[in-house]
């Protein structure tokens, strides 16, 4: 049976992807503390979405704002934040969101199919909310891997190498950003 992608809300199922992105990100980022990846606020007013197949093997969160509920993106903290990055974008009056704590179980990281499909349904589901724009902060080799996965996925894909991103994993992250969502999922939607 192939990796079914979907958002959940079931205790048991966010349990196992908090237990496989903790352990993605320590296998990759040793350095990182032990509870790194566990259960956080953040994952509240966040949706997440799996890929099951038996278990979760793949998982993501998505975090919104909304024009009348602003909230902070997990990668923000003081002295940066989108807005004042994007003011041309108009975040203040437009719904956006930031993809993060994506991980793939290595058993299905060959090939990128699971994460092609993992990012596929993170930009569906973003899409289907009605957001249109959504930010993401990954290491250099993610970067070309997640522009080929928005070109399958038909939605437009942005790099701000330029812009400093402060981040816990100690090596530096990316700004990126996914655009036209909306259009790319309604024209799929109606096919």
């Amino acid at each position: 049976m192939p990796i079914q992608f979907f958002l959940t809300q079931d205790h048991a199922l966010l349990a196992e992807y908090f237990e496989l992105r903790s352990r993605v990100y320590r296998r990759h980022y040793p350095h990182l503390a032990a509870h790194f990846g566990r259960e956080e606020a953040m994952d509240h007013r966040s949706h997440v979405v799996v890929g099951f197949d038996r278990r979760v093997m793949a998982g993501g969160r998505i975090t919104i704002s909304w024009p009348d509920r602003p909230q902070a993106m997990p990668m923000e903290g003081p002295g940066f934040r989108l807005v004042d990055l994007f003011p041309g974008w108009k975040l203040v009056s437009q719904p956006y969101a930031e993809f993060s704590r994506v991980a793939v179980d290595p058993v299905c990281a060959a090939g990128r199919r699971c994460s092609l499909g993992l990012i596929g349904n993170l930009a569906r589901t973003t899409a289907a909310m009605g957001v249109d724009l959504v930010f993401s902060i990954c290491p250099e080799p993610q970067v070309r891997w997640n522009e080929a996965n928005s070109r399958r996925c038909g939605v437009e894909f942005h790099v701000f190498p330029e812009i400093a991103v402060p981040n816990p994993f100690g090596i530096p992250m990316t700004l990126c950003a996914y655009t036209g969502l909306v259009a790319a999922y309604s024209l799929k939607l109606s096919a």
